[in-house]
């Protein structure tokens, strides 16, 4: 819209309506149209099948173009229903998760299962994941000898044996895509420090036995007797962990629906999936929807 308030179409530049009411666009179109129904006839009398598809391809994208500008059906003269006009359409979008012609993600089927599946995997993960953490004999509470870099008492920088006190497990992130437990800790003297520094080295509470081990046989060759670790089994995930209720696991974190196409459509391990992913599709009776693919 100018300064002077006319109206100023941005397709064919003159005053009075815009790009939606434009006259000459909807003429284009529909000339586009039957250019393109005449080509595909032409080419199949031809014999170029493929030439012919490519132009019914165009010719369909403008019979949409105008249905939705004027409600008409190039194909058939006749008027469509906003109801009718809308399925048509529907026709050509493409789901950004499964990639699949005719529906929008948000009601996509794809998906659905996708997390059904995802749900029931995490269950399983969670409930390895817990009983390989209890045996370890290591949780909340347990005080355990680790080599880190950092400085010591002395202020000196390099790899230290220091006993740290593990405060609080991070369990709402064990799900499917993330078998490992993940652990905070603090230094022994520091208890009541709110700064909490993660173990990012070896994250899992499945190896922190094995760590500890060699943590205690490093020290001991290099500081001499080690202190030993305080193991007590409080290791107790909160309440529906286990079962995988909404409030305990981020399902929309695994199903992004921001980011780039590629991190938002449908991952490899759901498209051709195998192993535990692949079993629990057998269990949930999904099959049908996999046929082919595992």
């Amino acid at each position: 819209m100018s300064w002077s308030g006319t109206v100023t179409c941005s397709h064919c530049y003159r005053q009075g309506h815009n790009k939606r009411k434009c006259e000459k666009l909807t003429e284009q179109i529909s000339d586009k149209y039957t250019g393109n129904v005449l080509a595909a006839a032409s080419e199949r009398e031809r014999g170029n099948e493929n030439d012919a598809v490519w132009y019914d391809e165009r010719a369909e994208n403008y019979r949409q173009q105008y249905i939705k500008r004027t409600k008409i059906d190039l194909a058939t003269g006749k008027q469509v229903k906003n109801k009718t006009a809308k399925a048509e359409r529907m026709k050509n979008v493409t789901c950004g998760y499964c990639q699949l012609r005719g529906h929008t993600r948000r009601v996509c089927e794809v998906v659905k299962r996708d997390k059904l599946v995802f749900i029931e995997e995490s269950r399983r993960v969670r409930a390895g994941a817990l009983e390989a953490a209890r045996e370890t004999g290591i949780g909340v509470g347990s005080m355990i000898p680790m080599r880190l870099n950092g400085y010591n008492a002395d202020g000196e920088w390099g790899t230290h044996t220091s006993l740290r006190y593990i405060k609080s497990v991070d369990w709402h992130t064990v799900t499917a895509a993330r078998a490992g437990l993940w652990v905070y800790h603090v230094h022994a003297s520091k208890l009541a420090s709110a700064n909490q520094s993660r173990w990012t080295a070896r994250d899992k509470i499945l190896k922190m036995e094995e760590n500890f081990k060699e943590a205690r046989a490093v020290a001991e060759l290099a500081d001499g007797p080690a202190p030993c670790a305080s193991l007590i089994p409080s290791l107790d995930p909160p309440a529906g962990w286990l079962d995988c209720e909404p409030s305990t696991i981020d399902v929309a974190a695994a199903f992004p629906t921001t980011g780039n196409k590629y991190e938002k459509q449908r991952g490899h391990g759901y498209a051709w999936p195998s192993g535990i992913t692949a079993e629990v599709i057998r269990d949930l009776g999904l099959e049908e929807h996999w046929k082919g693919r595992f």
